[in-house]
């Protein structure tokens, strides 16, 4: 049943539009045909409008670290953002907008007839940064000269200036050199100034840099204007401008940086400069030259110094043993060999003598007493010669032992001003150290500033060599608007469009009746019946269906009531034709239908009868507010409506009056 359905309902669809289109199809006609031929005049007569393009390859500027092999990473980082996004924002700013409208005085606009352009009508032609609205009439007189008044505003109309062709004059701000009057040139123009700051605001979005493709850093410059030469200087401006801006930047960069790099070296070199005397002053001081070596040499001396103090110490000790032996001991051999013991006396000949002398005198004298006394006198001269060379080691033994004490004391002060020495070096080093770092990081600051220096004076050098036109400034071969072809497809598309709409729209506004389901909803009564009047003079309605009528709402009488809508000629004209020419009972086929030819006079003459009453409605005519207005009438009269007759024109308006 569905598949049955869907064609129906399409069908059914169809035949709506189908007859919104019978009824509607003048409005839709109207509103469409306007539609096309604006479209049509808008796209004929409009200006044509040229539009010229340049093509720019943006190379990336060196990067902010320098060009150093060691830059790379950095300028992966890209921490100054994208240069190629960097350089479009420049495309679109502010700065350019108002250096570019300078250049081609885009705060004034020539206002003349169609084909007739700045170069067509002056020699020159600029404005300054004074202009202001206004409205500038230039008329060319037939003695050949110019009459510029002002025209807008109204407030400040009158004459400016009058100037020979070919002669430059200012009015406004603006400052122009007329072509003189030729055949077929026109007699006056305008000239309409703004702004600066409005000819920015309207001019800006006009500029457009769009980048061609994603991964290709060239930005494609175009702008549309009626005035090919216009837009044609419009970018050239733009391409010189950019460049000079956008060098202007980067080498102030460069500039400053440059400036900031040389006043760092400079102090950093005083640091160094400082920091080298007060090194080789504190050098000077301790003595503290190389640390390592001298640190060497002062272990070695230091433990020689020690070996030599220990070895004092022991021959000390020996030789105070032997001494105090020999001070509490008689001059014997014995006491004095202990001399011998001692090193430095064993390497000494004299004292080998001496001790050998005492040990022969020792000998001979012991000799002697077996022969003499000890009182004899050469015994006594023999222990006289013993003493003396006893008192003789004793004296040596004495010197050399104050001369070892001495030594002592003297190693003993070296080795604590050693110590003194030792205890403090650990702490020159350091201060050693330290200073020599300072030194070296002063030093590594200036090589760093100075190779710095070099790359941004060498990045200043590469910033003029980094943009490159690809394409010329140059106008398109042919202008962009007005696009015959799709403007006059578009125009019919809207047309069209338009058409339907106005179908639609004048449908829903439409309120007369066409449904028997509103008429019902109105009335709150059923259609009775459906006739078609035709291009008869009255509607038929069969025998039968006057008697269907008759069995639905007649009264007792048997006479069925008939009134016409409120306001509505034609149903007026229904009414007498189905009830007769004279309104009152019919006297041929139809004698029951009765009708009254307004609702006024039945109220009047039945209104206590209260009987019941079928309007006659004319599809298509009758109004739904006059539907309402008959309802309340007939209330008011204490007539109830009993049913509707409805009247169509043709049989396709009765077959739609149920769909």
């Amino acid at each position: 049943m569905r598949d049955a359905g869907q064609p129906m309902e399409r069908a059914g669809w169809i035949e709506s539009w189908l007859s919104l289109i019978r009824r509607r199809w003048l409005s839709g006609f109207v509103v469409g045909t306007a539609v096309m031929a604006l479209a049509a005049g808008l796209v004929l007569l409009s200006r044509p409008i040229h539009r010229a393009q340049a093509r720019l390859r943006l190379g990336e500027p060196p990067p902010m670290s320098g060009v150093s092999p060691t830059a790379g990473f950095f300028g992966l980082i890209r921490m100054g953002g994208d240069p190629f996004a960097n350089d479009l924002e420049l495309l679109g700013s502010r700065s350019l907008v108002e250096a570019v409208i300078g250049d081609v005085a885009l705060n004034a606009k020539l206002v003349a007839p169609r084909g007739w352009h700045r170069d067509s009508i002056f020699t020159a032609f600029t404005a300054d940064a004074t202009t202001g609205s206004g409205t500038w009439e230039a008329e060319w007189l037939p003695d050949g000269r110019i009459d510029i008044r002002r025209i807008a505003p109204a407030d400040s109309a009158g004459p400016a200036a009058t100037a020979a062709a070919g002669r430059p004059v200012s009015f406004g701000g603006v400052t122009a050199a007329f072509r003189p009057w030729r055949t077929g040139a026109p007699r006056t123009v305008r000239i309409q100034t703004v702004p600066p700051g409005l000819a920015v605001l309207n001019n800006g979005p006009r500029l457009r840099a769009v980048r061609t493709r994603r991964d290709a850093n060239v930005v494609e410059l175009a702008f549309d204007d009626p005035d090919p030469a216009l837009a044609r200087a419009v970018i050239a401006s733009m391409i010189d401008r950019f460049i000079a801006l956008r060098t202007a930047i980067q080498q102030r960069e460069s500039r400053t940086t440059v400036d900031s790099l040389r006043s760092v070296a400079a102090s950093t070199q005083v640091e160094l400069t400082g920091a080298e005397a007060s090194l080789e002053a504190w050098q000077r001081e301790t003595r503290l030259v190389q640390p390592e070596i001298q640190g060497e040499v002062f272990a070695e001396r230091y433990g020689t110094l020690l070996e030599q103090l220990e070895l004092a110490r022991v021959e000390l000790a020996a030789i105070v043993a032997i001494t105090d032996r020999l001070a509490a001991g008689p001059d014997s051999t014995l006491d004095f060999a202990g001399l011998l013991a001692h090193p430095r006396f064993l390497e000494n000949e004299t004292i080998g003598l001496l001790l050998a002398r005492l040990t022969g005198l020792q000998d001979q004298r012991a000799e002697l007493l077996t022969r003499r006394t000890p009182d004899s006198r050469e015994v006594r001269l023999i222990d006289g010669q013993i003493r003396a060379l006893g008192q003789s080691l004793r004296a040596v033994a004495g010197d050399f032992r104050e001369a070892l004490s001495s030594r002592l004391a003297t190693l003993e002060a070296r080795a604590s001003e050693m110590d003194l020495t030792l205890a403090g070096t650990p702490a020159q080093a350091i201060e050693l150290g330290r200073r020599q770092r300072a030194i070296r990081l002063l030093s590594e600051i200036i090589l760093l500033t100075e190779q710095r220096l070099r790359q941004e004076e060498l990045r200043e050098a590469l910033t003029f060599s980094n943009v490159q036109v690809i394409d010329p400034p140059a106008l398109r071969f042919k202008p962009v608007w007005p696009r015959r072809t799709l403007g006059m497809a578009v125009g019919l598309l809207l047309a069209t469009g338009s058409a339907l709409l106005a179908l639609v729209a004048s449908e829903k506004a439409d309120r007369r009746v066409r449904r028997a389901e509103r008429i019902e909803a109105i009335l709150g009564a059923p259609v009775v019946a459906v006739t078609v009047a035709g291009g008869r003079a009255a509607p038929a309605l069969g025998d039968a269906e006057v008697a269907a009528i008759a069995r639905r709402v007649a009264t007792g009488d048997g006479r069925v009531w008939l009134a016409a809508t409120a306001g509505d000629r034609r149903s007026d004209a229904h009414v007498r034709a189905l009830a007769g020419a004279d309104g009152g009972p019919g006297d041929g086929p139809r004698p029951r239908l009765v009708g009254l030819m307004t609702i006024g006079s039945f109220a009047a003459a039945a209104a206590t009868g209260g009987k019941p009453v079928v309007l006659v409605v004319s599809c298509g005519r009758t109004r739904a507010d006059a539907l309402t207005r008959s309802r309340r009438l007939l209330e008011a009269a204490g007539c109830a409506v009993a049913g509707a007759i409805v009247v169509c024109e043709d049989e396709s308006q009765a077959a739609a009056l149920w769909t």
